[in-house]
């Protein structure tokens, strides 16, 4: 029975010394390797949510600023047509008044020249009936 007690002594003695090499030599790196990729990786992990983060930042800033800029054209768009139409209806308000202008003078000209045709037209009418009337009567008036 010795023979079992000291092989299992020995075992165990083996056992412990190639737990404490592969500790040693294989766990104990490969668990500082492990932890390092794990700090590498939550840096990572933290960086990236940081840039996140920052991008979404940036692209509300720059929605603001498309919102801001699209409210200045909607403004600077509608006081031009406001412009616009002023100076439109400024425009047709002088047009307006020399087509007036020109029409009145085209009408007082026609006036001018009916009353000055109803002249000539009298004249011409008692030349006409003196000279019907001298036809008729057959003597010279």
């Amino acid at each position: 029975m010795i023979n079992i007690n000291a092989t299992l002594v020995v075992q165990l003695v083996n056992f412990l010394l190639l737990m404490y090499l592969l500790n040693r030599i294989l766990f104990r790196p490969m668990l500082r390797v492990l932890e390092e990729r794990r700090e590498r990786t939550e840096g990572r992990r933290t960086k990236a949510a940081q840039l996140e983060s920052e991008a979404q930042a940036i692209w509300d800033d720059y929605q603001k600023r498309i919102h801001a800029a699209k409210a200045d054209a909607d403004r600077s768009r509608t006081q031009l047509v406001r412009q616009g139409e002023t100076e439109r209806d400024r425009l047709l308000a002088a047009a307006t008044a020399e087509a007036d202008k020109a029409v009145a003078q085209v009408r007082a000209r026609l006036r001018g020249e009916a009353e000055e045709a109803r002249r000539s037209l009298r004249a011409q009418a008692g030349q006409v009936a003196e000279s019907i009337a001298q036809r008729i009567l057959g003597r010279a008036v």
